[in-house]
């Protein structure tokens, strides 16, 4: 396991963050590096909105970023769900990303900027991340899109959030996505119910266990972990058949490799198609590099399109 040479000079360039006991100076210590990590554009999408859209009960709206891949209409609609361990990212920080997969998809794009903690703890997040899949599902048309072709895609916590949204969307009577898209995510699949680091993990740049474990007290705060939903953490829970088909992109010296793997075994188990991809050389948010790593680019287009030829297949199937 060696870790990509160009990524890892890349790597070395970045502010280290010290996390510790306390949560909200390393919080806006990581905000101010995720915010300085601007990055030149990877794609020019045919249209690019920002709007709000309506929040769960009682909460603020939600500024969300629409990506469109072209002037057509009934096209495939995504909804894209950041990942940032519920404490740092935004529609900024996964811009490139985000264009990259509408271009290479073909789908509208809507990407979601999520309560964060430690100021919004959980379900905040959860509950963002579902009420823009049920407003992409109700506007799907008036974006030009298909209603009956919506996907749910996210990065490492994101993908944590696309399953969470999957399983509410049963819960809640509403259509389930026709696909999902998870990237390094961390689900809590892992033996044991936690979020396992993977042996040989890289720990320079990518996320250490230490920071793993500071991200979800910060997410969760003092809860009684006992007491949760039965959807969290959504790698352990019941029922997974109602969930998708679903691609999952792993990073070889990620410390959530064993998760997203142990969450592939359990969809299988569940009867949901799984196709599993592993990204040699990568750490963990290899995402966010794509712009100054050709490696991290490549490693990523195929996840892209495996969404996009899945949301052509279900336009044919309908």
């Amino acid at each position: 396991m060696a870790i990509d040479p160009v990524l890892e000079e890349y790597l070395g360039t970045l502010t280290e963050v010290v996390f510790d006991d306390g949560l909200d100076v390393p919080g806006e210590r990581a905000r101010e590096r995720e915010e300085a990590l601007r990055a030149p554009r990877l794609a020019e999408p045919y249209a690019v909105e920002e709007r709000s859209i309506p929040g769960p009960e009682g909460a603020p709206e939600i500024p969300v970023r629409i990506y469109r891949p072209s002037a057509g209409t009934g096209l495939p609609v995504t909804v894209y769900l950041h990942g940032g361990g519920f404490v740092v990212g935004g529609l900024d920080t996964h811009d490139n990303a985000v264009r990259l997969l509408a271009e290479e998809a073909g789908t509208i794009a809507v990407s979601v900027d999520y309560r964060l903690a430690p100021e919004h703890r959980f379900p905040a997040a959860v509950e963002d991340a579902f009420a823009a899949y049920a407003w992409v599902l109700a506007n799907a048309a008036e974006l030009g899109g298909d209603p009956d072709r919506v996907a749910v895609a996210g990065d490492s916590a994101g993908g944590f959030l696309s399953a969470c949204t999957g399983l509410l969307a049963a819960e809640r009577g509403l259509p389930a996505p026709v696909f999902q898209l998870l990237v390094y995510p961390g689900t809590g699949a892992a033996p044991g119910g936690g979020f396992s680091a993977s042996e040989g993990a890289d720990t320079s740049g990518g996320m250490s266990g230490e920071e793993l474990g500071w991200y979800l007290r910060a997410f969760l705060g003092d809860r009684d972990l006992s007491a949760l939903p039965p959807y969290m953490p959504p790698g352990r829970a019941e029922g997974l058949s109602v969930l998708p088909p679903t691609f999952i992109l792993t990073a070889e010296l990620d410390p959530l490799r064993a998760d997203g793997e142990a969450f592939a075994d359990r969809l299988r188990a569940a009867g949901v198609p799984v196709e599993v991809k592993d990204s040699p050389g990568m750490v963990h948010s290899f995402l966010r590099w794509m712009h100054a790593v050709p490696a991290a680019r490549a490693a990523a287009l195929p996840a892209f399109r495996a969404l996009g030829e899945a949301l052509a297949a279900a336009r044919t199937n309908a």
